[in-house]
C-alpha cells in the first residue's frame, strides 16, 4: 500500500465543532460566525496562521452544544482564505479545507475548543490504479448525468474537466457539491481509501439521481 508524502505529525489547532459542518479537502465553504466563542476562535486565527479545524459533533450534541460536546474523531484541517468583520463583533469567513486528519485528543474547551490533530493522508493499493480509474470514469458520469436535471451542478463538472485532479480530490469535490446528508458526507471524509470514497460517493449519486428522475416533469422524461 502506498500512502501519499505527505507530513504526518501532531499538530495542536483551534477546534471548530459545529452539527452538520462537514466540509471536505479543496473545497470551500462560506460561514457566519456569531457566537462569542467561535468569534474568539477566529479572531484568535486571523492572528495567527489562519488554521483551524472544522468538525461535525456527533448525534445527541443538543444535549451540551453550550458546553463541548463530543464531535466526530475524522475532521478537516482548514484555512480562513478570507473574512469580512462586521459590527456587533461578527465574521463572514470562507473556509478552505486542506486536509483530513484525526482529532486525538483535547488539550481545552474555553474559551474555546483546542485540540491536537494528526493528518490522515490518502491511501491507494498499488493494484487499485485500473480499479480507481474506471470508478472515477463511473463517478463523473453519474455526476453528468445529475447535472442534466440539475443545470447549478453543471459548474462542478466544468471545474473537475478543467483540471488534471487526484481521484482522491475528484470523491471529495464531487461529494462537497452533490451529497446532502450530514451523516452520509461524515462517512466519506472518514474513508482514507481511494477506491472506497468513489465508491461512497457513487453510491450517493446514483440514489440523487434516482431522487431528481422521479421529480421530473413528464415532459422532461421524453
Amino acid at each position: 500500500m502506498r500512502d501519499e508524502r505527505r507530513r504526518v505529525s501532531l499538530t495542536t489547532i483551534p477546534i471548530f465543532p459545529l452539527p452538520g459542518l462537514v466540509l471536505f479537502p479543496r473545497t470551500v465553504m462560506p460561514l457566519h460566525i456569531f457566537e462569542p466563542r467561535y468569534v474568539r476562535l477566529v479572531t484568535s486565527a486571523i492572528e495567527s496562521d489562519y488554521r483551524i479545524a472544522s468538525a461535525n459533533l456527533r448525534k445527541g450534541w443538543e444535549k451540551d452544544y453550550f458546553g463541548a460536546p463530543p464531535a466526530n474523531r475524522v475532521v478537516t484541517i482548514a484555512r480562513v482564505l478570507h473574512h469580512e468583520k462586521l459590527p456587533d463583533r461578527r465574521f463572514n469567513i470562507l473556509l478552505e479545507g486542506i486536509e483530513r486528519a484525526a482529532l486525538v485528543d483535547e488539550l481545552q474547551e474555553k474559551p474555546f475548543r483546542v485540540g491536537r490533530v494528526l493528518p490522515l493522508p490518502d491511501l491507494m493499493d498499488d493494484g487499485d490504479r485500473e480499479a480507481i480509474r474506471v470508478a472515477t470514469r463511473e463517478l463523473t458520469g453519474l455526476a453528468a448525468q445529475i447535472a442534466e436535471y440539475a443545470p447549478e451542478m453543471r459548474g462542478v463538472l466544468t471545474n473537475l474537466d478543467n483540471q488534471h485532479l487526484h481521484p482522491g480530490i475528484i470523491a471529495d469535490q464531487v461529494a462537497a457539491a452533490l451529497v446532502r446528508e450530514s451523516y452520509d458526507r461524515q462517512c466519506i471524509l472518514e474513508q482514507r481509501r481511494v477506491l472506497r470514497r468513489i465508491e461512497l460517493v457513487s453510491v450517493q449519486l446514483r440514489i440523487r439521481l434516482a431522487q431528481l428522475v422521479d421529480e421530473a416533469p413528464a415532459d422532461r422524461m421524453d
